[in-house]
C-alpha cells in the first residue's frame, strides 16, 4: 500500500515537473485577409523585452523578382525596419504555386512597433508611358476577370501572425497608427498623386531642424518626381532641396528615396514647397512601397538646439501684379517684351514649361536677351528648375535674377502640344502659370523698370551687323569697317549637316576678297532642337579694313517657318556681330 502511495506521488511529482515547465506559444498580433492594393498596419508596444516568433504567408507573381504581397515591421521611433520578408528567406506553400512563407524569430526590446502587410498587384508594373493611364486602367478591366480574380484568391489565404512564448497579452499594447510623428513642426504626410503643398515658417534665432522625406526618384532621372525645398522667403535662394546624394534608400522599391537628417537654418522667413507627380504615391503605389508608407511625404520636426518660442507659422506674401506676364500660354505660342532697367535690379522670374527627357532640352520655354547684342542672359536650363508637378516633363524656375542697367526682351515660346487647356499628360500643379511671368523682387523700385516697344530699343554702338529672324529664300548682306585690330563676336544660327550649311553666314575682307570667316558643321554646336540647327557664338580678331557680313537661306526651315524642332533661341536665326568690349 505504501509502495503504491509511493509510485502515485512520484508519477504526480514528474508530470507537475513536466507538463507545468511547458511554456505554450500566445497569439498577440495578426494581420490577415488583406485587399487588392492596400496597406494593412496596426501598432503594437511591448512592456518587456522578449522573443516574437513570425509566421508569414505572402505572394509572388510567376516571373518576379520580389514579392508582390509580403509583411514588415518598424520601430516606432526610429522609423527603420527591424525585420522585413524577403522572397530569398521563403519557402513554397504546398499545393498553392505562388504562395510563399517566411518562419523568424526577432528579439524586439521595449517598445513601439509598426506591422504591416503589404497586397500590390503590379501586373504593369515597369511600363512607364506618360499620357497612357486611362489605356492601363482599361487593360486593368480588361484581366481583372481572370489574372486579377486568380490573385484575389490567392489573397485570402496571405496573413502575418506574431507570438511569443516569453510575451503575453498582458505585455503588450495595441494601437492605431497614422504615420503622425510626435512633436511635428509641420506636417504633409500621405500625400497623392498631383500634391502641391507650401508652408511658411520664421526662425527667431539660428537653429537646427530635422527634416523627414520619402519620395520618388527613379533610377535614371537626374532630378525627383516627387520633390521637396525650402527656399529663403527674402532672397528665394533654395536653402536645402531633395537630391540623390543627399537622401538614401527607403525600402520597398529602389525609386523610394528617404531624407532623414538635421538642417542649420539661420534667423530668418522661409518657406518649404513639396509636389508629387501623377504616380506612385500614398495613394496608389506602383511598385513595393516604402518601408514607412504613411510617411509619404515631408515632416519637419525639432532639431537638437531647438528653440520652442523662437519658432513661428509665416504667412508667405502673395504675389504681386506682374511686371511681366506671359501666362496661360497655349499650343504655338510666341511672346516677347523688350524692357529696360535704369539700375541692377533684382527681378522675380516664375516660368513654367515643358522638358522633352528624350531630346534633354525644353520645347515650352523663357529665356531673357541683351536687346542690342542677342546675348543670352537667363534661360530656363534642366538645372535651374525643378518638378512642378503632375507629369515629369512639367518644369518649373521660380527664383531672382540680378540684371544690370540695360535694355532686355522677354521670350516665351511653345511647341505644337501640351500647354495650357490642352495637356497630352497631366497638367502641373499650378497650369494657369504654364508660361512666363516676371514679378517684383525685395528692394525693387518702380521707376528703374520701363516696358518699351521694339521701335524703342537702342541699338548698341558695339552692334557692327545684326541680321536676325532670317526667313526662306533670303540673302542678306551688310557691312562694316574697323579702324585698328579688333576682337569680334560672333552669334550666328543656321541649318547644315556634315556635308553642307544650308541657312549661314560668312564675312569676306573687301580689299582682299577672300573669306576670313565662315559657318561650317565643324565650327558650329547643337543649338537646340532638331539636329540640323548649328550655332556659332564665339569671338574672332580681325585687321583694320572694311568687311561684308553675307548671310542666307535655302526654301525651307527658318525664322517662324520651321520643318523641324526649332532652335533653342530662334529669335535670332541669322547672324550678329559685335565689338568684345575690353
Amino acid at each position: 500500500m505504501m509502495k503504491s502511495l509511493i509510485k502515485i506521488m512520484v508519477v504526480t511529482f514528474l508530470m507537475v515537473l513536466v507538463f507545468g515547465s511547458v511554456s505554450y506559444s500566445e497569439t498577440l498580433v495578426r494581420l490577415d485577409h488583406p485587399d487588392l492594393d492596400d496597406i494593412n498596419v496596426i501598432g503594437f508596444e511591448l512592456k518587456k523585452k522578449g522573443e516574437i516568433d513570425i509566421e508569414a504567408v505572402g505572394l509572388r507573381l510567376k516571373y518576379r523578382d520580389d514579392l508582390n504581397v509580403y509583411t514588415w515591421i518598424i520601430d516606432y521611433d526610429t522609423r527603420e525596419p527591424v525585420w522585413v520578408m524577403k522572397d530569398t528567406r521563403t519557402s513554397k506553400v504546398k499545393g498553392r504555386r505562388i504562395l510563399r512563407m517566411a518562419k523568424a524569430s526577432e528579439t524586439l526590446d521595449k517598445g513601439k512597433y509598426e506591422l504591416y502587410l503589404y497586397s500590390g498587384s503590379r501586373l504593369f508594373s515597369g511600363i512607364s508611358i506618360h499620357g497612357t493611364g486611362d489605356f492601363f486602367e482599361f487593360l486593368g478591366d480588361l484581366f481583372k476577370n481572370d489574372r486579377y480574380e486568380e490573385f484575389e484568391d490567392y489573397l485570402d489565404d496571405c496573413y502575418v501572425e506574431l507570438s511569443s512564448d516569453e510575451i503575453s497579452k498582458g505585455d503588450i499594447k495595441i494601437f492605431d497608427v497614422n504615420g503622425d510623428l510626435p512633436g511635428a513642426l509641420i506636417k504633409f504626410n500621405k500625400l497623392g498623386d498631383y500634391e502641391y503643398v507650401k508652408r511658411g515658417f520664421t526662425v527667431d534665432t539660428p537653429m537646427n531642424l530635422h527634416i523627414y522625406a520619402i519620395f520618388e526618384f527613379p533610377s535614371g532621372n537626374r532630378t525627383p518626381v516627387d520633390y521637396g525645398w525650402i527656399i529663403d522667403a527674402d532672397t528665394r535662394d533654395k536653402v536645402w532641396e531633395i537630391d540623390r546624394w543627399n537622401t538614401d534608400w527607403a525600402g520597398g522599391s529602389r525609386k523610394n528615396r528617404k531624407f532623414d537628417d538635421e538642417v542649420h537654418f539661420k534667423k530668418g522667413d522661409y518657406i518649404l514647397y513639396f509636389v508629387t507627380d501623377d504616380s506612385h504615391s500614398y495613394e496608389l503605389f506602383n511598385a513595393n512601397p516604402p518601408y514607412d508608407p504613411l510617411n509619404w511625404g515631408i515632416t519637419i520636426l525639432p532639431g537638437k538646439d531647438f528653440k520652442p518660442s523662437a519658432f513661428h507659422d509665416y504667412e508667405p506674401a502673395t504675389k504681386s501684379e506682374p511686371l511681366i506676364d506671359f501666362t496661360q500660354a497655349q499650343d504655338n505660342d510666341y511672346y516677347e517684351q523688350p524692357f529696360k532697367l535704369l539700375r541692377e535690379t533684382s527681378l522675380h522670374i516664375y516660368a513654367i514649361g515643358e522638358y522633352s527627357y528624350s531630346n534633354h532640352e525644353f520645347v515650352d520655354y523663357g529665356w531673357i536677351q541683351d536687346a542690342a547684342t542677342g546675348k543670352m542672359i537667363w534661360e530656363m536650363t534642366s538645372r535651374n528648375t525643378q518638378h512642378a508637378g503632375g507629369a515629369k516633363k512639367n518644369r518649373m524656375f521660380d527664383d531672382n535674377v540680378t540684371l544690370p542697367e540695360g535694355e532686355y526682351i522677354a521670350y516665351y515660346i511653345t511647341d505644337d502640344s501640351h500647354s495650357y487647356l490642352d495637356w497630352n499628360d497631366s497638367p502641373p500643379f499650378d497650369p494657369k502659370s504654364w508660361g512666363l511671368a516676371i514679378y517684383p523682387a525685395p528692394e525693387f523700385k518702380k521707376e528703374d523698370f520701363k516696358k518699351l516697344s521694339s521701335a524703342d530699343i537702342t541699338v548698341g554702338s558695339n552692334i557692327l551687323v545684326k541680321m536676325v529672324r532670317v526667313r526662306d529664300h533670303e540673302k542678306k548682306r551688310d557691312k562694316f569697317t574697323l579702324d585698328r585690330q579688333t576682337r569680334i563676336h560672333i552669334y550666328a544660327i543656321g541649318e547644315g549637316d556634315r556635308d553642307e550649311m544650308y541657312d549661314y553666314g560668312w564675312i569676306i575682307d573687301d580689299r582682299t576678297n577672300r573669306t576670313v570667316w565662315e559657318m561650317t558643321w565643324r565650327n558650329t554646336e547643337h543649338a537646340g532642337g532638331a539636329r540640323k540647327n548649328r550655332l556659332y557664338d564665339d569671338d574672332i580678331i580681325l585687321d583694320p579694313g572694311t568687311y561684308e557680313v553675307f548671310y542666307i537661306t535655302d526654301g525651307s526651315h527658318s525664322f517662324n517657318d520651321w520643318n523641324s524642332p526649332k532652335p533653342r533661341d530662334p529669335i535670332n536665326w541669322g547672324i550678329t556681330i559685335s565689338i568684345v568690349e575690353k
